[in-house]
C-alpha cells in the first residue's frame, strides 16, 4: 500500500505529526481505524510525550482491545527494529517493557480501574464486585419479583389503581427495566386531570352512524381495505360492549389510531372512499388522539411512581451485595471525577494521553467522564464547558456507524464532543480511503448513496462520504458487481420465485467454488495463505425480507 497515493495523506501524516493537538478523526469502515490509533500510540512513545503506562486506550469490546494490545506490541517492535537515534530507541524500547502497564480496554473495565484505585472517595465499598450482563439481568427480575410480592401483601389497593388504568403490573416491567438501567435519566412527571371523554364519545357513534351507511353490505371481492376493517371493528364493538365505559372506549380508540388505507373500487363509489378517509382522518386528529394523549399523560404520573420503589429495592440489592453493573460503573466514575477536584487531577496526571476507538457508540456518560479525563479546568463540573488539554485527547470514530441508540449512542453525542474538540484548539481529520473494497464497488456504490444522502449532514444524519477504494483488481479476477437474473413467474407466485432465486445463486456459488471465480486477496489474506480460489465462508447471502 505504500506505493498507492493516497487523497487522505496529508490528514494521516498529522496523526503522527500533531501530538500537541487534540485531534478527533472520522474514518469510514476499511479505512485503517485501529491502525491510525496505533500509528498515534507509537508516535506518543516515540517523540517522549508520554510514557506507556499514562496512556488509556479505551476500546467498544474485549476483543477489539486484545487486538488493539498485539498490534500495538508489534507496531512497537517494528519501529524500535527500524528506528537508528539512540534517543528514539531507547523511548520506544522502554515502551515495550512497560507496555503491561498502559490501559487498553473497554470503557467499563477503566472505570472499574479508577474506582479500584479510589472507592472510598466514589462511596463505594473496596471489595466491590462487578456484575455480567446475565447477573444483572437475574438481578434485576429478583428485585421486581421481590417488589411485586410484597406489594400484593402489603399495598394491594395499588394493583387496583392499576387495574382502574386499565394496565397489569406485568406490563410495567419493561418500563421498570428502562428507567433502572438508566437510573441518571431524570423521568419528569407530573398529575394530570382524567380526561373527560364525552365531546370523543359523541363524535365516535357519529362518524359511526355515517360509516354504516356508506359501508356495502356485501364484503368486495378483494376483501375489505383498512378503513372499512377499522370501521367495521368499530361497528362490531358498538354492538357488543358498552361504549359508556371509559375503559372500553379507551380501548376501542387505541385500536382505531392507525392509518386505514382505502382502495376505491371496493367502496360503493370512490366519492365514499375519499369521504370516508377525510372523515376518519379528521376524527383521529382532532378527538381521538388528543383523548390518547391525556389519557396517558393522566396514567404516567401514577405508573412512575408506581415503579419507583422497585427501581429503589433494585439499587439496595446491589448495595447490599456490594455489586456494581457496567452503568453504574460509569456513573461513579463521572461522579467522582465531576464532584472531586483532588481525584481528577490525580487521574489526569495518572492518564495524560486519553485515546478512543469506535467513538460513534459512545453514550454522554462516557463522553462525559473523558472530559473530565482530559480538561484543562479541574473545577469546572460541566463537562461541556471544558477544553482538553493539547494533545490529551485523541478521538476516532465514523459517525455513519452510529447504530447503537438503544443504548444512548447518537449522533447528538458524537457532534457535541467534535464541536467541543474543534473549538479548543483541535482539529477534525477525515480518513476516506478504503482498504478493504475493490474499486469496482466503489464505483458502483458512491452514486447510489450519495443520491440517497444526498441531503447533506443534519442532526439526525451524517454526511456522506464516498469509498475510495485503493485497492485495483487482480488481473483476470472476477470482482465487482453481478447481477443474477430469475425468469418471470406466473402470477408472482413467492415460493416458485424463492426456489428459482435460491437454484440460480447456489448454482452460482457452484460455480465458482469449482473454478469459476477468483477472488482479489488482500495482503492480510495471502499472508495466511489463501488463494484467488474461493471457500464458502467467502459467501454472504444478503435478503431483502424476513420471509
Amino acid at each position: 500500500m505504500s506505493s498507492v497515493h493516497l487523497r487522505d495523506e496529508p490528514d494521516r501524516q498529522l496523526i503522527v505529526q500533531e501530538l500537541d493537538r487534540c485531534l478527533l478523526v472520522e474514518a469510514g469502515a476499511g479505512s485503517g481505524k485501529t491502525s491510525s490509533l496505533v500509528a498515534r500510540m507509537v508516535a506518543l512513545i516515540g517523540e517522549d510525550r508520554c510514557r506507556a503506562e499514562n496512556l488509556a486506550a479505551i476500546t467498544f469490546t474485549r476483543k477489539a482491545a486484545q487486538e488493539l494490545r498485539g498490534r500495538f506490541q508489534v507496531a512497537l517492535e517494528q519501529a524500535l527494529a527500524g528506528e537508528a537515534d539512540a534517543v528514539r530507541r531507547e523511548r520506544l524500547g522502554r515502551g515495550l517493557e512497560e507496555l503491561d502497564r498502559c490501559f487498553l480496554g473497554t470503557v467499563h473495565a477503566f472505570c472499574a480501574a479508577i474506582l479500584r484505585e479510589r472507592p472510598i472517595e466514589a462511596g463505594l465499598e473496596p471489595d466491590f464486585e462487578e456484575l455480567d450482563d446475565l447477573e444483572d439481568a437475574l438481578l434485576l427480575e429478583r428485585a421486581w419479583d421481590q417488589y411485586l410480592a410484597g406489594v400484593q401483601d402489603d399495598r394491594p389497593e395499588l394493583l387496583e389503581t392499576l387495574q382502574s388504568l386499565d394496565v397489569e403490573a406485568r406490563d410495567m416491567q419493561d418500563c421498570y427495566r428502562a428507567l433502572s438501567t438508566y437510573p441518571d435519566v431524570e423521568v419528569v412527571s407530573a398529575p394530570v386531570p382524567r380526561p373527560d371523554l364525552a365531546a370523543v364519545r359523541q363524535e365516535l357513534y357519529r362518524l359511526l352512524d355515517w360509516a354504516g351507511g356508506v359501508i356495502p353490505e356485501e364484503a368486495p371481492r378483494r376483501g375489505w381495505d383498512g378503513l372499512q376493517e377499522l370501521f367495521k371493528t368499530a361497528l362490531r364493538r358498538r354492538m357488543v360492549f358498552d361504549l359508556d365505559d371509559d375503559i372500553i372506549l379507551l380501548r376501542l380508540l387505541a385500536d382505531l389510531d392507525r392509518a386505514g388505507g382505502i382502495t376505491l373500487n371496493r367502496w360503493n363509489s370512490p366519492d365514499d372512499a375519499r369521504q370516508a378517509k377525510e372523515r376518519f382522518e379528521t376524527f383521529r386528529s382532532s378527538r381521538l388522539r388528543p383523548a390518547l394523549r391525556q389519557w396517558n399523560e393522566h396514567r404516567h404520573d401514577f405508573l412512575i411512581d408506581f415503579v419507583t420503589p422497585a427501581i429503589a429495592h433494585y439499587e439496595e440489592l446491589k448495595r447490599e451485595q456490594s455489586r456494581l453493573n457496567y452503568q453504574d460503573l460509569l456513573r461513579n466514575t463521572a461522579t467522582l471525577l465531576k464532584q472531586n477536584p483532588e481525584a481528577r487531577a490525580y487521574f489526569q496526571d495518572r492518564y495524560t494521553h486519553l485515546l478512543v476507538d469506535e467513538f460513534q457508540d459512545t453514550d454522554p456518560i462516557q463522553a462525559e467522564i473523558m472530559f473530565y479525563l482530559t480538561g484543562q479546568d479541574h473545577h469546572e463540573q460541566d463537562w461541556r464547558q471544558l477544553r482538553p488539554r493539547p494533545g490529551a485527547l485523541f478521538v476516532v470514530g465514523d459517525p455513519k456507524q452510529s447504530i447503537y441508540r438503544f443504548r444512548r449512542a447518537d449522533i447528538d453525542t458524537y457532534n457535541e464532543v467534535r464541536r467541543l474538540i474543534a473549538a479548543g484548539g483541535g482539529a477534525v481529520l477525515r480518513l476516506t480511503a478504503n482498504f478493504r473494497s475493490v474499486s469496482l464497488l466503489g464505483e458502483w456504490a458512491n452514486p447510489v448513496f450519495d443520491a440517497l444522502l444526498a441531503g447533506g449532514e443534519t442532526r439526525f444524519q451524517a454526511a456522506f462520504e464516498g469509498l475510495d477504494p485503493v485497492r485495483g483488481a487482480d488481473e483476470n479476477c472476477h470482482c465487482g458487481l453481478r447481477k443474477i437474473s430469475i425468469p418471470a413467474m406466473k402470477y408472482h407466485r413467492a415460493g416458485e420465485i424463492a426456489g428459482a432465486d435460491a437454484g440460480r445463486i447456489a448454482g452460482w456459488i457452484a460455480r465458482a467454488l469449482s473454478g469459476g471465480l477468483q477472488l482479489s486477496r488482500t495482503e492480510d489474506e495471502r499472508r495466511a495463505g489463501l488463494t484467488g480460489q474461493p471457500r464458502p465462508g467467502d459467501f454472504l447471502i444478503l435478503v431483502r425480507y424476513k420471509a
